[in-house]
């Protein structure tokens, strides 16, 4: 949430904001900050932050881009608008009335305000006239439960186990939900169930729902992230909840073939959800990365955040759809820049597709430099999802025969310029993994030269490494030169058996370098 004014705000005030446009658990972590406010500063000031939300800013209306005056309130994103009034209602009895009414009274002035919050907005309302104890209206319309009730009967005829997931009459269920959403908001309790569901929610990182859970949340769900989907993703919630039902449906399903049908049939309903899912969000991106944009780099297109809430394969058929493997390196420096600003981050798994379908191929075909649009781009991608690239590039370009000249080159700039140091620790444990070769000893000599701290274990391992391959670099300069990088370097982790070892393994070197290197191990030369 990037809003100038926010920066004249009081301290508790800009941490409420930003808990509140965390996403869906946001009135939840409001709640955490509003406690801890409380804890090291007293109460909370309830009267300064809903001035500072109704004042007026000017801003830019429609495509016509007209200039207009709101309230602070409406410019704050839909999520956070709704997450305001939810805790508003939680916290009810410690929130001055004024201070509502204030919110409220500029919450009308939007002609075009968010379904969800106008909802909440009078569920407030009545509650500042006495009025909690009366019936809330219906999460849910009639119309909406007959059209529940059909797409749930469609399901369960046309999958097997579908029906047997649902085991309930859509018609009896649909009612208690409703019933059970009217009687367990006036006591507080669906607030509760509301919040511990989004945290779930929120760990689970939305990919595993299924079809019991979708049903039975839909008379809560409007306050968390399905709303929420909708309001910012207008195309991909279709796409996501079907994707969410087969991963949920994957476990059960396939021990149900096992029971009597043949396996291939989850890998079909896979492979079609995939498809479903390419043809739904692929176009899209494809004309976003294709086309010309004056878009700042800190900002992405709306459809991208689809990448955060779609599976591994969903990911993979869409990068090939894309042909990100192979398209011209300015746009992987546009995709790679609105990875950057995309959140929430990236699972381990989604990254880890992304890097092979961005960079291996390029990296492992290097015959050349890579250009500086290659480097912005590999730089940019390691610098947020480091473990991921050092997983899926790093261990194949180690592992790569040949020469390699300019993979090498560019393991060790990305060492000595791009990586943190837990990662810089990880590449040096994953050369160590393979049999140390001519041209990967310029990169240990990267990861060395860095100068960070090594663990005994790793150190160790370093040299018992260069003690056990000695031979095979008796006369390799470079090879002296990273014994000499480890005794100088290092020297307060080398023991006396360490150099004892390596002054026996370095027996068979070239004289030349024999003599050089027990100099510096102190020894004497034969």
């Amino acid at each position: 949430m990037e809003l100038p004014w926010l920066k004249l705000l009081a301290q508790p005030c800009r941490l409420l904001l930003h808990a509140l446009a965390s996403g869906p658990s946001g009135p939840l972590a409001a709640l955490r900050v509003l406690q801890r406010v409380q804890a090291q500063e007293g109460p909370f000031p309830w009267q300064g932050f809903t001035a500072a939300l109704c004042m007026e800013e000017p801003t830019l209306e429609g495509p016509e881009e007209a200039l207009a005056v709101k309230p602070r309130l409406l410019l704050l994103p839909v999520v956070c608008q709704r997450n305001l009034f939810s805790l508003l209602q939680a916290v009810a009895a410690v929130v001055p009335a004024d201070c509502v009414l204030q919110l409220l009274r500029a919450a009308r002035g939007d002609p075009n305000l968010d379904p969800w919050v106008q909802a909440l907005g009078a569920l407030l309302q009545r509650g500042l006239r006495g009025e909690e104890l009366s019936p809330p209206p219906p999460a849910l319309t009639a119309a909406c439960r007959q059209q529940l009730k059909c797409l749930c009967q469609k399901i369960a005829q046309s999958k097997p186990e579908g029906q047997r997931k649902l085991k309930w009459c859509p018609s009896e269920q649909l009612g208690a939900a409703g019933d059970m959403a009217d009687s367990m908001l006036p006591g507080g309790k669906r607030k509760k169930v509301s919040e511990e569901s989004l945290e779930l929610d929120e760990g689970r990182g939305g990919k595993r729902v299924l079809l019991e859970e979708v049903v039975f949340d839909l008379p809560g769900s409007q306050d968390g992230e399905d709303e929420a989907g909708v309001e910012e993703m207008p195309e991909e919630t279709a796409g996501d909840r079907s994707a969410q039902s087969t991963a949920g449906a994957a476990p059960e399903s396939s021990q149900w073939d096992a029971a009597g049908e043949p396996g291939r049939i989850s890998q079909t309903e896979v492979a079609a959800e995939v498809q479903a899912f390419i043809q739904m969000h692929g176009p899209r991106l494809k004309m976003l990365l294709l086309q010309e944009s004056n878009r700042s780099e800190l900002s992405i297109p709306p459809e991208l955040r689809v990448l955060s809430h779609c599976s591994a394969s969903q990911l993979e058929g869409l990068c090939s759809f894309l042909q990100l493997s192979t398209c011209p390196e300015q746009l992987l420096v546009r995709f790679c820049g609105w990875l950057l600003a995309l959140t929430p981050d990236l699972s381990y798994a989604s990254a880890a597709v992304l890097a092979e379908q961005l960079f291996l191929k390029r990296v492992l075909s290097l015959t050349q430099p890579p250009s500086r649009h290659l480097m912005a781009a590999l730089t940019s991608f390691c610098s947020k999802y480091s473990q991921p690239f050092c997983q899926v590039l790093v261990a194949p370009v180690l592992r790569e025969p040949g020469e390699g000249v300019e993979q090498t080159k560019l393991l060790c700039e990305l060492v000595e310029e791009c990586l943190e140091p837990d990662y810089v620790r990880l590449v040096l444990s994953q050369v160590l993994e393979v049999p140390l070769s001519e041209r990967l000893l310029p990169v240990v000599l990267a990861v060395l030269g860095r100068q960070e701290a090594l663990p005994p274990e790793l150190f160790d391992l370093l040299v018992l490494t260069l003690c056990r391959q000695a031979p095979a670099f008796a006369t390799s300069l470079s090879y002296a030169k990273l014994v000499t990088a480890v005794l100088t370097m290092y020297q307060s982790h080398v023991t006396p058996a360490h150099r004892s070892r390596l002054a026996a393994a370095l027996e068979g070197s070239n004289a030349a370098l024999k003599k050089s290197l027990q100099a510096v191990l102190g020894a004497p030369a034969r």
